[in-house]
């Protein structure tokens, strides 16, 4: 069996009121403020990429740790293109890495190094994808989770988006709007609710941060357990 693919999501809301360049200063800024494996700190920092004829301007940057992907994006600022408030229009950052890559210690990234990125993009969701699980969770089909297609009829709803928490990560961050708009509470009422039920439960700077499993071995089983257990605590359903 091949080893996992872990990919780590960052999702921040576009604002006009910033400029791609003042964006991109702004979060350079809090990413070269800590080191390896995700930080910036010591590195050539990109500069703020543009967006040509696009509706997106994305930057790199090359990581020293061998296997770890990195990939970020800005959404475009023109006064005239219109914002819908769909997890869509989002922008982002994203690593990638092998959870056997002995360089990147994954209980520390969870713990420790993802917070302080929440910290420098400001991001409104946060999640930890483990392989596919979060894919086959939601499946493919109505006969595989007629919950989940039941959701998708409702053009309201932007499943595990702005204003929607359907699936449960090993670890994620939601911000005080989208802990409103999906659960109909505050971060605070999030800690209250799960504190020493879970692993980790943590305000971090507007918003609450998560870690539900840490384990590196983490099966399909236990993320499906994980979520039928504490998505009750949340009353999502």
């Amino acid at each position: 069996m091949s080893a996992a693919d872990i990919e780590l999501w960052f999702y921040a809301r576009p604002n006009r009121g910033f400029s791609i360049e003042q964006r991109h200063a702004r979060v350079m800024d809090g990413m070269s403020r800590f080191g390896a494996p995700l930080g910036f700190k010591g590195l050539n920092l990109p500069i703020a990429p543009d967006c040509g004829g696009e509706l997106a301007a994305v930057y790199g940057i090359k990581l020293p740790v061998r296997g770890l992907k990195f990939i970020g994006d800005y959404t475009y600022r023109g006064e005239k293109y219109v914002y819908h408030d769909r997890a869509y229009m989002d922008e982002h950052i994203r690593y990638g890495f092998k959870i056997s890559n002995k360089k990147i210690d994954y209980s520390d990234v969870v713990k420790n190094q993802i917070p302080k990125v929440v910290e420098a993009f400001e991001p409104y969701r946060v999640r930890v994808d483990y392989d596919m699980y979060a894919f086959n969770y939601q499946g493919r089909s109505p006969e595989d989770n007629p919950i989940y297609f039941k959701l998708r009829e409702d053009e309201s709803i932007n499943i595990d988006g702005r204003n929607n928490i359907y699936t449960l990560y090993p670890a994620q961050f939601w911000d005080a709007e989208l802990c409103e708009r999906a659960l109909g509470y505050g971060p605070d009422e999030v800690v209250a609710r799960l504190q020493g039920k879970v692993q980790d439960v943590r305000r971090l700077t507007n918003g609450v941060y998560l870690v539900l499993n840490d384990d590196p071995e983490l099966t399909y089983e236990d993320f499906v357990e994980m979520n039928q257990r504490i998505k009750p605590m949340l009353g999502v359903v």
